[in-house]
Order: structure tokens, then C-alpha cells, then sequence
């Protein structure tokens, strides 16, 4: 960037915070570095915004401090040293750092070529981070700011979920999303929306009368607000998916077509010679590649450093949700057979942040989800539940839900960029490191797109430099879908029971879980080594008593089918042991089996 823009920028900054010292350094591209001191990490964030927004500033790298605040760094150091003493332990074509829904998604669409594709991740299983920690909506594409990034995406994977639900077997509902207004005074403002929606090249976005949304949503109705419902916006593609699910489902085919995955396996350092990207280095060894695609979520911006491309800083956004009884759904989901919130609610927030956080909805599977929150972090592996938080989740939906019928919260970090836009390219300072940072909502929905886009850029590439790549003639996108024992007919879980016995072994009593899909799960194409993998793969221990009841059966087949003991189960992530020790004298895995 030029002087006098800077400059601008700076004069900007001072009229907003006379009292911040700032330090700012950019380069060529428009990369702009924030150093200084502020009060608090709020302020940090503004002023990271507020630079992001200025003409002529493509992305910020916030180094913004305030005192006496310690922010947990990562340290890299020992496996960096454990890497280089393993020395090589392969040689690929591309790594794809992160297996979550763009990681699964990338890693399957370059499966159709002849290349070596290993995807390393960082915990025990696929979907661990922002993608298991979202509501599961594929948002139709309205809400994305008009000429970003994300808007193109959103709308092109909105549309691609239909062939990746039909090609990977998951559920996929199309149910339509709808916001409302009670006061012909606030008409303008779906208005607004809808102007946005077709914008963005939203497909069946519509204002409709108040008649016409009672027809479509009868939740309406049911809570006495038929007559007061004036206009209606209508967007008929809104999707709803258990977003691990997916990510399972891109990781099976991945896998089916020649992708390794290693989990547990943590990228400690980019390998660059003359500006070319040559490998990793992890914990297990180094790993040589001719392509790093980095989709490591909130440590995006850290591998890109690594790589010695430092052009963005994520910010970490947490989240909280809280899953209800699906017991109790009929009683609060009247008006979550859409998505429905009365939409001068969203205009009047989104004046005052960056995030609408969430409202009320439900998953495929029937549960009610309230939230998320939205609130600005410092620490990335800031994933506990504050009480200001769960309380703003359960206040966005219908007054009368208890407490009592949460049946577990979690958080997610969105893995924000201060241009609050997805980065999508090929560093022009690495060649051959591809960046798919800044991924938060509506990541997922837009996941489809994502991974064409980065095939797209592979493959040029590859081209460009004389080594096309070459597409398979055997390449099988088709992942048939498992059976799910609590979706038959009676009939045809008799059926289903006579050909494997297994299937009428019921593990998990809340969600009707069988032995027999526990065990497919175990002998995926991509291994689940946990007890919480076993969950999100199944649902066993998703119920009202999580896992209160199947833990330990669950912890008993993963050891006898994965050949450990009991006391080698985690119950996620490496050195989580559910066990300890035996405290009386048991058969070994080899006894037990017989």
C-alpha cells in the first residue's frame, strides 16, 4: 500500500482510539501489520475490524497486545524436534493439513486424479473442531455481505449439497428457512434482505404475504401468531445435515479412492526451499509434498506463518450451543419446522457486531438446538462454557424452554479473519501452499464450493508448471449409506437381524443404537479410535443419558475389535483414558475374543 493510504487509515484509527499507540507496517498486496497496546482485547478486535474495512487493505495481521494479558501460545518446539529426529517418513503429492469439512471435502475431490493424498490431523478423528460444533445449517446464501467470497460459495454450495447428499448417502433436509415481521412499520427491512438475497443469486428467495408463510410454516399458527404475521421471507433452499455425519461421509469416500488419513498427527513446521513448498514437518516424522493445502481451522493463520507467508490473524469466535431433549421437541419445535426468527430482531443486532450468533432449530435427527452465542476470545483453546453465554443461546428462541431439558452444551470457535471473508488461494510467497483459512459459517454450507475451487487451483497450478494431473478412470464417488436401525420398518429390521445377529443387540437405549452399526462404524475406511468418535459416527451416547448407559459397552467392542484393552480406550483425544488401571484381575483382549 501506498504512503498517503496508510496514512488514512492511520488518521482514522486515531480518531477512533486517541488513546492507542499504533505501529503499522503492510506490504505490496495490502497486507496490513497492527502492533501496539490496548485496554482490552475488545478494543483489539475493533480496531482489527476497523483497519480490515479501510480501501485498499486486503487482509490484517493483528498483533495487538494488552497488558497483562497472557495468551496461550502454541508451542511447536518439541514436536519439531521429534519430526526431524523421525526423519522422512513419506513422500506425497498433496497434504491436506485438517480433516474437517473443507479438509473432506478437498480430500475427496482431488481423489478423482492420480495423485497420493494424505490428509493429517491433529486429533483422533474427522470433524473434531468447528465442524461437530455448528447447528448443521446450510444456509441458502442471503446473509453473506454481496460481492465476498463467502457469497459466491455459499450460494454454489447450497446448490451442490443436493448431488453430495445423493452421492454420500447422508441425510440431507431441504426444510426452508423463514423470517417474519408482526408490523407492516417493518416491512423495509425484509425488504432489505431480499433485495440482498437476490443479490447473491439466491435461488426461490420470495416475499410473501402473511397467508402464504402460515401455509408454509404452520408453527405460525400454532403460537397464536397467524393474524399478526404481515410479510414473510421466504427461502426455500435452506438445508439442515448433522455436519459430522458429512464430514464421515467426504472422509469414507476420500479413503475408498486412495486418501490416508493420519490422526494425532500435528503440523509443526512448513519445509520451504527458494520459495517452493517441498513438505511438513509433524510429530510423526517429516512428510514430503509437492502441495500443503492448510485447512487447520483456528491455526490456519499459524501454519500460513510457518510457511513463511504471515497474511491474516484469525481471531477466535466461540459459540455456544445447547442440545435439548428430542422428547421434548414437539413441545418447543412449532416454529423449528423452519427455521423461523421475526427478522427486525437480526437488523437491529447486526448495526452493533460482526456475528448474529444463532436462534432456535433443529437437526435432521429431531433434536432442538438453541444458539449459538457469539464472543469474541483470545485464547484458541478457549472451549468452556460461561453462564452470559448459554444464557443468550437459550434466550433466542420461545420464552418457555427449561434449562432442565438441555441435555448437553458444547462450544465451537468460528476461525474468524478479521475480513470476516473465507481465504481461498495459492500463496504467492510459498508456491504450492493453498490457504482455506477464515472458514467459519457459512463454511459448511459452502463446503462444496470450496473444495471445487481448491481443485481448481490445484490442478491449474499443476498445469501451469508442465505436470498435469492426470483424473483416474476407476474413481467411485459413491458412498452407499450404512443401515440405521432406528429408521426401518419392523420388517425390515427383521430382515436386517436374520442376515447379522448384531443388529438386534441394542447398545445405545436412547437413540436405538444396535451392535451391528457400532461395528461398521469400527471398520470404516477411516478408523474411529475413540469412544466420541464411535459417537458422532453412530449417535450411541447422543440420548437423553449420554452415555450414561452405553460408555462402557461401547469402550468394550472398540478394544476387542481394535485388538487393545480396555485401559488403551480414550475417550477423545490421545491421553483422555476412560480407564486407568484394572482393579481386579480380567481376561486379556486375545481370552476375551475366544
Amino acid at each position: 500500500m501506498d504512503i498517503e493510504s496508510i496514512n488514512k487509515i492511520k488518521k482514522t484509527l486515531k480518531k477512533n482510539f486517541p488513546d492507542v499507540e499504533l505501529k503499522m507496517d503492510s506490504d505490496e498486496r495490502g497486507i496490513l501489520t497492527l502492533k501496539g497496546e490496548c485496554r482490552d482485547w475488545d478494543q483489539v478486535v475493533q480496531i482489527g475490524h476497523l483497519v480490515a474495512k479501510q480501501k485498499g487493505v486486503k487482509n490484517v495481521v493483528n498483533k495487538l497486545r494488552v497488558p497483562g494479558l497472557d495468551i496461550p501460545c502454541k508451542d511447536y518446539s518439541d514436536y519439531i524436534a521429534m519430526g526431524n529426529k523421525l526423519g522422512v517418513v513419506d513422500d506425497v503429492d498433496v497434504v491436506i493439513i485438517g480433516a474437517g469439512i473443507s479438509g473432506c471435502g478437498i480430500a475427496r475431490e482431488l481423489a478423482k486424479y492420480k495423485m497420493n493424498i494424505l490428509v493429517v490431523e491433529m486429533s483422533d478423528d474427522v470433524a473434531t473442531g468447528a465442524t461437530k460444533a455448528n447447528n448443521g445449517n446450510i444456509h441458502p446464501g442471503h446473509a453473506a455481505k454481496p460481492g465476498t467470497l463467502k457469497a459466491k460459495l455459499n450460494v454454489e454450495g447450497n446448490r451442490m449439497y443436493t448431488k453430495w447428499a445423493e452421492d454420500l448417502g447422508f441425510e440431507l433436509q431441504r426444510c426452508g428457512a423463514m423470517g417474519f415481521v408482526t408490523s407492516n412499520l417493518l416491512k423495509p427491512a425484509l425488504k432489505v434482505a431480499y433485495n440482498q438475497a437476490v443479490k447473491n443469486g439466491v435461488d426461490g428467495a420470495a416475499l410473501i404475504d402473511g397467508k402464504t408463510a402460515c401455509q408454509i410454516e404452520p408453527g405460525l399458527v400454532k403460537n397464536g401468531l397467524g393474524k399478526a404475521v404481515k410479510q414473510a421471507f421466504w427461502l426455500p433452499t435452506m438445508g439442515l445435515v448433522e455436519p459430522f455425519q458429512v464430514a464421515v461421509a467426504l472422509a469414507e469416500n476420500a479413503a475408498s479412492n486412495g486418501v490416508r488419513f493420519w490422526f494425532n498427527c500435528t503440523v509443526a513446521d512448513v519445509i520451504t526451499e527458494s520459495g517452493k513448498v517441498s513438505g511438513v514437518v509433524t510429530n510423526k516424522g517429516i512428510i514430503k509434498a509437492k502441495y500443503v493445502i492448510n485447512c487447520a481451522g483456528v491455526y490456519a493463520d499459524e501454519v500460513s506463518a510457518m510457511a513463511g507467508d504471515e497474511c491474516y490473524t484469525i481471531h477466535p469466535r466461540k459459540g455456544v450451543i445447547a442440545i435439548l431433549d428430542k422428547a421434548k421437541a414437539p413441545e418447543y419445535g412449532a416454529l423449528c419446522e423452519h427455521v423461523t426468527m421475526e427478522t427486525i430482531k437480526l437488523t437491529l443486532k447486526n448495526k452493533k457486531s460482526q456475528t448474529k450468533g444463532g436462534g432456535m432449530c433443529r437437526t435432521p435427527e429431531g433434536n432442538v438446538l438453541m444458539g449459538p452465542s457469539a464472543k469474541e476470545v483470545p485464547d484458541k483453546e478457549d472451549l468452556a462454557t460461561d453462564s452470559e453465554s448459554l444464557g443468550y443461546a437459550m434466550g433466542r428462541g420461545d420464552n418457555g424452554i427449561q434449562y432442565s431439558d438441555i441435555i448437553r452444551f458444547f462450544v465451537g470457535s468460528r476461525p474468524a479473519d478479521y475480513k470476516e471473508d473465507f481465504v481461498i488461494e495459492m500463496s504467492p510467497i510459498s508456491d504450492g501452499v493453498i490457504n482455506v483459512g477464515g472458514i467459519q459459517s457459512p463454511g459448511l454450507a459452502s463446503a462444496p464450493a470450496i473444495a471445487k475451487m481448491v481443485e481448481g487451483i490445484v490442478a491449474q497450478h499443476a498445469q501451469d508448471n508442465g505436470r498435469p494431473i492426470e483424473k483416474k478412470t476407476d474413481w467411485q464417488p459413491i458412498r452407499k449409506r450404512k443401515p440405521q436401525f432406528r429408521q426401518l420398518s419392523h420388517e425390515e429390521q427383521g430382515e436386517l437381524i436374520k442376515k447379522n445377529p448384531s443388529y438386534g443387540k441394542v447398545i445405545c437405549r436412547c437413540e436405538c443404537i444396535t451392535e451391528g452399526e457400532i461395528l461398521d462404524a469400527i471398520h470404516s475406511s477411516v478408523i474411529p479410535c475413540s469412544v466420541d468418535a464411535i459417537k458422532r459416527r453412530t449417535r450411541a451416547g447422543m440420548g437423553r443419558c449420554q452415555g450414561g448407559f452405553c460408555q462402557p459397552r461401547v469402550l468394550e467392542l472398540l478394544a476387542r475389535e481394535c485388538g487393545k484393552e480396555w485401559t488403551d480406550i480414550n475417550l477423545n483425544k490421545e491421553g483422555s483414558n476412560i480407564l486407568v488401571k484394572s482393579n481386579r484381575p480380567v481376561a486379556s483382549v486375545k481370552e476375551a475374543k475366544k
